[in-house]
Parts: C-alpha cells; sequence; structure tokens
C-alpha cells in the first residue's frame, strides 16, 4: 500500500462513510419492519444503532491507517464484526463479505464521481485508476483475513470433536513415551559413567557416539570436534551401517556458510534439515538423508557438533529424542571441556617446571654475572693504568665466558678508526688491527651501537675476511661484540671469539652487555686520568712558554716605535711602553693610573669622542662580525699623531680588552704637503710653457709663417698632440691636487643624463668607429636628472668610456646604460656615509681584456696601470680612475667594478638623483 489511497479516504471521509452507513441500514431495513423477529433475538446492532456507526468509524480508521502499512486496528475491528449478524444463529462470513460489497460499490463510485461529489467542499483530483488498483488490495485483505477467522472457528469445532479419541491415543503415546524415556535414562547414566571413567577425548568420544547410536538407532552418526589451531571442525569418529563407505579423515571451515555442521556451531543452536542442499554440504553427508546437527556446548564455548543422518526424519523429529541428543551433547561438552582443562593444567606443571629450571638456571648465571661485575668493579678501582685495566678485565671475562680469544678495540680520535689496545690468545703487537668504523662486524656494532652476537663469521655478510698471507687471523667459528659507551660517548669495542660455531648463547650476550658499561667507565676514567696527566705536564709547560713569551712580548713592546696602551675588559690600563711616553710627553706613572677613556679625554680634549673607547668594549664586532677598527688623526702642539683603537679578542672570541696605538706622523704629513704643493706648483709651471708650445704649433700648422710641406706637417701634428696629452696630465695632476686639498668648486645642479653622455660620446665617436667596435646605449624614458658638477661629471662619463674603448680588441662591444636605484643596489661595504633617496645609476660595460681579481682595487690608485696585451697601445698615465673614485664621492655616489680576464669588465657607479 501507498499513502495515495490513505489520503484519499482521509479526504472522502466525509462523503464515504455516511454512503456506507446508509446502504448497510437500507439492507437491515427490510428485517427491522416484517415483525418476524422478537426483540430478545435481534441481532446486537439493532438493539443498539449508535455501537454500529461506531464499529464501522473505528474500522474506517482502520482502513486509513492499513492503507498507510498499520493494519493493527483494522484486525481488532474485523475481529469485533460477529456484533453485526441480522439473524441469530447465522454465520457472520456472508454479513461481513456483504459489508466488504457494500463499502466497495460505495467508494468506486465516489472514485469515478468526477472532482465534485455531491454538495460538499471541492476536493482535489486523483488518479481513478491506481485508487481503484489500491483499493481493491486493501478491501482483498479484509476479505481473506475474515475468511481466515472463520476457517480457525471452524478448525476449533472439529478439534473437539476429536478430543476423546486424541485424549486416547496420547494415553498410548504417554506410555511408550515413558517407555522410552527409560531406555533414554539408562543410555544417559551409561554415558556418564563412561565420560567420567576416561579423561581421553578419544575414549569419551567413542563411549558417546556408541551408547547414542544403540540408542537411536540412526543409520549415521558423526561426531565432530573444534580446531582451535586451525579454525575448522574436525571428523573425530563416525558410526555408520555396515554398508556404508568408509570415510577419509574429514574437515570443515567453520565459516563455511552453507554447511549445516558449521551454521550449527556458530549459532550454537541445533539445526534440523529434512532435504538439505547435497550440493552445499561436503562429504560427510549421505544424498538424500535428513540431518539433525547438536552442538556440543559447555560455559557458553561450542567444542564441537553431533551429526545423526536419517533417511526419514520421523525419529529426528521427535522432540523426546532431540532431548536425549541433547542431554547427551551437554554431558560430552563438560567431559571434553574437564579433559581440555586436565590437559592445560598438565601442560601448565610442564611448563612451570621447565621454566623453574631456566629460572634456576637463570640465577646461576645471574650469581655469575654479578661475581664478575664484581670482579671488573674491583679491577676498576684498583688500577688507573689504562693498559693493565684493559688485559686484566679482558682475561677476567674471557675465563668465564670459556674462550681463549678475545681483544678490546677502542677509538682512535685522530683517524676515527678501531685500533685493538688489549689482545688475549694469540700474542701480537697492539694497534696492529684496525678498521674503519661502520666496516666489519666490529665495525658495525660501533657504527650503530648495538651489540652482535655472530653464530659463524664465514657466513655473514658484514664480516672482512682477512688475506691469505694473514694466518694468525680468525677465519671462522663465533663471534660476540659488544660496543664499550660511557657517558653518551663510544670508547671502543669488547670482542671475544670461539672457534666452535654457534658458541655463544644469550646469557653471554647479557653477561658482556651488563659488563660494557663498566668496562667503558673504568676505561674513561683511565683515559681521563691519562689526558689529565698530560695535561698538567702540557700546562707547567705551556706556563713555562709563557713566562718567557711574556718576558719576550715587554722586551718586544718596550721596543716598539709606536706608542702603545693596553687595557683591560673594563678600560683600566694594563700596560703602557716607553714610546706611548715620548710620543704624549706623559710619564708612565701617569699613563697607567687613568683608566683609558679618561686617559684620552685628558690627552684629546673633546675629539676624544673620535676613540669611542666603552663602545669598543661593549661592541667589539660590526655589523659584519668582524673586530673593529677606528682611526683617527691629532694635532698636539706642533705635532700630528695618529692614533688606532682595535679590541683585544682571545682565541675563542671573547673580549680580553683594547689596544691604543699612536704614531707621531709629522713629518709624513709635512712630506705629503710638501709633495702636494710640489705637484701643484710644477703643473702650474709646466701648464704655462705647454701652452705656449701648443699655440705656436697651432701657428705653424695654419701656415701663418709660410707654406709647409707634408714631413713638416707631420712633425707639428706629432708636437701638437703630444702638447695636449702633457696638458691633460697636468690637468689631472692639478685636479687630483685640489681634490686633496679641497679646494676643489664645484658647481652642483641638475643634469640631463642624455646631454652629458651625448657629449661625451660625439667626443669618442671618431675613436670608436677607428677601432670598428659596436657601442649600445640605453637611457629609459622618465629617468630622473642627475645631481652634480657638469664639466666633472663629463670628465668622469669621458675616463670610463674611453678606458672602455682602449681596453676593448678591434671589433668588440660596448654598452653603456642607466636606470633609477635606490642605496640597497650599492655593495655593502661601499654603504657608509651614503644618504637614503634615489640615485641614478650608469654602468659601462665591455668585452675588453678584463681586469685580475686581485687588481680591482689597484686600478683606483694614482699612476696605476694594469698588465694586459693593450697596455702599450692603449696608452695613458694611471690618472682617470684615481680621479673617477674621489669625484663621486664629492657629488654623493659610489663606484665599483667586477670584471673576468678575457671575457670583460663592468664598471658601476650611482650619482645622487635631482
Amino acid at each position: 500500500m501507498s499513502t495515495l489511497l490513505a489520503r484519499w479516504l482521509s479526504d472522502y471521509r466525509d462523503l464515504l462513510l455516511p454512503r456506507w452507513m446508509a446502504a448497510l441500514e437500507r439492507k437491515l431495513a427490510p428485517a427491522m419492519t416484517a415483525g418476524a423477529l422478537a426483540v430478545d433475538d435481534m441481532p446486537e446492532i439493532v438493539q443498539h444503532p449508535d455501537e454500529q456507526r461506531v464499529l464501522l468509524a473505528s474500522m474506517y480508521e482502520g482502513l486509513i491507517d492499513a492503507a498507510g502499512g498499520d493494519y493493527q486496528q483494522l484486525d481488532e475491528c474485523l475481529r469485533l464484526l460477529r456484533a453485526l449478524r441480522t439473524t441469530p444463529g447465522e454465520d457472520e462470513l456472508p454479513q461481513q463479505l456483504a459489508l466488504i460489497f457494500q463499502l466497495r460499490r460505495a467508494a468506486t463510485g465516489l472514485i469515478y464521481a468526477g472532482r465534485h461529489a455531491g454538495n460538499g467542499p471541492s476536493l482535489p483530483p486523483y488518479d481513478e485508476h491506481a485508487l481503484s488498483e489500491e483499493l481493491e488490495e486493501l478491501l482483498e485483505y479484509v476479505a481473506v483475513t475474515s475468511a481466515s477467522r472463520w476457517v480457525s472457528a471452524a478448525a476449533g469445532v472439529s478439534r473437539e470433536l476429536h478430543d476423546t479419541k486424541l485424549l486416547v491415543e496420547s494415553l498410548y503415546r504417554e506410555a511408550e513415551a515413558t517407555d522410552r524415556t527409560t531406555l533414554h535414562v539408562s543410555k544417559l547414566n551409561e554415558i556418564t559413567q563412561g565420560l567420567t571413567a576416561s579423561l581421553d577425548p578419544a575414549q569419551q568420544v567413542a563411549v558417546v557416539g556408541e551408547k547414542l547410536k544403540q540408542g537411536l538407532g540412526v543409520d549415521v552418526l558423526q561426531v565432530w570436534l573444534y580446531s582451535e589451531q586451525a579454525g575448522s571442525l574436525d571428523l573425530a569418529r563416525e558410526w555408520a551401517d555396515a554398508d556404508a563407505a568408509e570415510l577419509p579423515a574429514l574437515r570443515i571451515a567453520s565459516a563455511d556458510p552453507g554447511d549445516l555442521v558449521a551454521r550449527a556451531f556458530r549459532d550454537a543452536a541445533m539445526v534440523l534439515e529434512h532435504a538439505p542442499d547435497a550440493a552445499a554440504q561436503g562429504p560427510w553427508y549421505r544424498a538424500s538423508f535428513a540431518v539433525l546437527a547438536m552442538p556440543l556446548v559447555a560455559q557458553r564455548r561450542v567444542t564441537g557438533v553431533i551429526v545423526l543422518q536419517q533417511p526419514e526424519a520421523g525419529i529426528l523429529e521427535d522432540r523426546a529424542e532431540q532431548d536425549f541428543v541433547r542431554s547427551a551433547a551437554s554431558q560430552t561438552a563438560i567431559a571434553l571441556e574437564n579433559a581440555r582443562l586436565y590437559d592445560e593444567v598438565r601442560s601448565f606443571n610442564a611448563v612451570l617446571e621447565q621454566r623453574i629450571a631456566e629460572r634456576t638456571q637463570e640465577l646461576q648465571v645471574e650469581r655469575d654475572m654479578l661475581e664478575t661485575l664484581n670482579e671488573i668493579a674491583l679491577e676498576i678501582s684498583s688500577t688507573l693504568d689504562e693498559n693493565l685495566l684493559m688485559d686484566g678485565l679482558l682475561e677476567a671475562l674471557a675465563k668465564l665466558v670459556g674462550v681463549e680469544h678475545g681483544s678490546i678495540m677502542l677509538v682512535e680520535r685522530e683517524t676515527e678508526h678501531l685500533v685493538d689496545r688489549a689482545v688475549l690468545g694469540e700474542k701480537r703487537d697492539v694497534g696492529y688491527t684496525r678498521f674503519p668504523i661502520g666496516q666489519g662486524v666490529v665495525g658495525w656494532v660501533a657504527q650503530q651501537r648495538k651489540p652482535a652476537m655472530v653464530a659463524d663469521v664465514s657466513q655473514d655478510e658484514r664480516w672482512v675476511a682477512p688475506r691469505d698471507d694473514e694466518d694468525d687471523h680468525k677465519r671462522h667459528g663465533a663471534m660476540i661484540c659488544v660496543p664499550l659507551i660511557a657517558h653518551h660517548e663510544l670508547q671502543g669495542v669488547l670482542v671475544l671469539s670461539h672457534n666452535e660455531p654457534g658458541y655463544f648463547r644469550d646469557e653471554h650476550l647479557r653477561l658482556l652487555t651488563a659488563s660494557a658499561s663498566q668496562i667503558a667507565i673504568g676505561i674513561h676514567n683511565a683515559q681521563i686520568y691519562k689526558e689529565v696527566e698530560q695535561q698538567l705536564m702540557h700546562r707547567y709547560e705551556m706556563q713555562r712558554r709563557q713566562e718567557e713569551a711574556a718576558s719576550q712580548s715587554a722586551a718586544i713592546l718596550q721596543s716598539l716605535s709606536d706608542g702603545v696602551i693596553v687595557c683591560d675588559a673594563y678600560g683600566s690600563v694594563l700596560t703602557v711602553n716607553l714610546a706611548a711616553e715620548r710620543i704624549l710627553e706623559r710619564p708612565i706613572e701617569e699613563l697607567v693610573t687613568w683608566q683609558l677613556p679618561e686617559l684620552l679625554k685628558r690627552l684629546l680634549g673633546r675629539r676624544a669622542a673620535e676613540l669611542p673607547v666603552e663602545e669598543m668594549l661593549a661592541h667589539p664586532r660590526d655589523e659584519h662580525d668582524e673586530p673593529r677598527t677606528v682611526s683617527a688623526t691629532f694635532q698636539v702642539a706642533n705635532r700630528v699623531l695618529s692614533a688606532t683603537l682595535d679590541p683585544v679578542l682571545s682565541t675563542k672570541g671573547g673580549l680580553v680588552g683594547a689596544v691604543a696605538v699612536f704614531r707621531d706622523i709629522t713629518r709624513e704629513v709635512e712630506s705629503d704637503r710638501l709633495k702636494t704643493e710640489f705637484i701643484g706648483t710644477v703643473s702650474h709651471e709646466l701648464r704655462t710653457p705647454m701652452a705656449a708650445i701648443k699655440g705656436f704649433t697651432q701657428l705653424l700648422a695654419m701656415g701663418s709663417l709660410g707654406a709647409l710641406n707634408d714631413t713638416q706637417k707631420e712633425f707639428l701634428g706629432i708636437i701638437q698632440t703630444n702638447a695636449e696629452r702633457m696638458i691633460a696630465i697636468i690637468n689631472d695632476l692639478l685636479d687630483i691636487t685640489k681634490i686633496e686639498t679641497g679646494s676643489v668648486e664645484l658647481d652642483m645642479r641638475p643634469l640631463h643624463m642624455a646631454e652629458s653622455l651625448s657629449s661625451v660620446l660625439l667626443e669618442l665617436q671618431p675613436k670608436v668607429q677607428d677601432r670598428e667596435q659596436e657601442l649600445a646605449v640605453g637611457i629609459p624614458p622618465g629617468l630622473p636628472l642627475v645631481h652634480a658638477d657638469a664639466k666633472r661629471f663629463n670628465q668622469i662619463l669621458l675616463n670610463l668610456i674611453s678606458n672602455a674603448v682602449k681596453y676593448t680588441p678591434r671589433g668588440g662591444r660596448l654598452a653603456v646604460e642607466a636606470r633609477e636605484v635606490t642605496a640597497e643596489v650599492v655593495p655593502e661595504p661601499l654603504r657608509e656615509g651614503l644618504r637614503p633617496g634615489r640615485y641614478v645609476q650608469i654602468e659601462v660595460r665591455d668585452t675588453g681584456v678584463g681586469i685580475a681579481p686581485e687588481e680591482l682595487e689597484k686600478i683606483f690608485e694614482r699612476f696605476y696601470r694594469t698588465e694586459n696585451p693593450l697596455k702599450v697601445e692603449a696608452g695613458g698615465t694611471g690618472l682617470g680612475l684615481s680621479l673617477v673614485r674621489p669625484l663621486l664621492k664629492l657629488f654623493g655616489g659610489r663606484i665599483w667594478v667586477r670584471s673576468t680576464v678575457g671575457e670583460g669588465s663592468v664598471f658601476t657607479f650611482v650619482v645622487p638623483a635631482a
């Protein structure tokens, strides 16, 4: 049924229920008006009409519930329909069927009457065909149920008629059952006696099978027992007729879903089948036989199954016979469980006796182990000589284990090899045998820090076989190795060996493992003692040398021409040499009295801040983790002093103090001043005659004094070229002098990079074309102006690009590129002093001869020229780059270079943006 009919019956209740009641009353009306019936004989529905309506209304509700799937109320109403009989003694079945048909006609009329029925409200439409089918199905259920109840009532009457006959037959059967019960009780007593007479499961199964076969008289009887190891049921024994074939040993999987024996075992319940599916059973089943399978259950545990097979199922269906089999199965299960428990107790006793013997032997081994450990402890405490200690320990262990060969191999820290330091058995010089950690059995033990017990070394893949000429080395037999670890540090490996394969046992491994830690600690203590002794001797020697070195250092310090003042980490002056007394013109007593910061303040006044001792002591390293160095130059009276402050760091990097070195550089400063003045004077003096030479040469070349032949013109051209070159050199010398003296004048203003670069390239274009070089220029749009002096900026570009042209072979490539950057692109060592903001970066690249790495810094020195194949051809004085770097610093920029010999160079510099 579905909810469609239930909804329709609910929607049409007010139309269908009254029609049904009216149809029933019209059927009963003639009987009421005829007067043929007495009042007492009238049916109950006639005497109480409201009861009829209530019952029909309740039945209508039951039909709605049944249409939805709930038949409880409908069944109850059908049971009460007997009250609707119209005539006393009339059978109720026809009345009930008539009632059903009245409902069918009324409902069918409503289904096909259309959407609107009667004068009631408008109701929703329904599928007429589906409603008719579901209504027919529901009323068919009502008719069948009513007929079934009528048939049941009729059967009850028939049973009453046969009660007497059945009583007689039951008395006969009871007498027969009494005899059978007596036989069963007798057989059960025999089975009980047989089960209690033996604890052998085979004999118990034999007793049960024989007695059951005699008591039941079945054709086939089988006893199956469960095997926990195999997880299956095994046929213990079978009793069959003489003509039955002898079955081999059979086994049934306990999880077999179709086998009757497996099902009885899994469900722990009796299984009776009259005609089992022969294909689903094993070879144990006789075709077309009925089967009864009774499980053997004891203490909620199924231990097997008794199976009975009979051509006819009569005996197997008998409840008394089933009870007899169930009682016998219960007795058998209990007996088998007792036998199993007895076997377990016997097994437990045997295991217990074995464990007691093993524990006794273990205690003996442990006692020997404790005695050995005690001997080892005494040996360790008796000496701190490493060799005597290892020899004594090795002999004690070998004696206990019963071996004649063994060794103790220690880790050689210099090579990380295992080297034998004590050898038992064949005597030879120690240190002869060595293994890298990870090689061989001992190397594996050292690497893994795990013991190893090898039954036969010749069969172990880790074994490293000795060479043919090494006759005294082990080639076969057993070996046991344990690591010697003290304070989580590997000390070495203890090795014992025996010529007999498989000699060593687990107790030997436990003994050596327990002894290994004590041995390792003893060896560690002996090594520590030896190291302490060596360190004491070393320290004594170091102290003696330090005293000699201190004496030598003091002598060297006093012999220095520079003044030296050394302070500790707190600024207190530790030592002062005689040169410091002379240079600073202060007695040593005064210099060693003051703290170094206070002393510098007294000597240098306000300029003492340029040598920050406190900051140096607080932060002795810079951001690159390098020791800091501070230098300054001071004017003291008529002398110039150079002072350098450095931290004093220990070999481990800890701060010891600081050292201040003072040098009188008055003569050097005066010499530099005189040199600068000389260069400036000479440059000025040379500039005037060179200008005259250049001017008169130009007049002669122009023919002002007469016509010139080609040779004269060539010579005048050479004179003019060299004069211009000399003037350029003089101008460079004057520029360097002005920069060093700080007298250079700069006209700083915003400059267009394109304008400056175009004027320089226009001047160099002939040289580029003459050398057949390719020149590329890259200036992005929107590039900011640079803030620089126009003349000096052009001078910088000219020097860099002309160098690229001169040191690039014929046919090479040149490139000049500019871009906007920030200060972060400048290498970190050059960033000091750069202001934050925008910069213009210019790169001059070439494919020239390149510069060696050791010459990258020297090229910015005056008069320095690198060694390369184009040095002679390029010419020059080495003053161009010495002008570029200081000019860029004056602009607030920086320059750096990267180069590869034979591939080319890249000169990069930045200038602040306007």
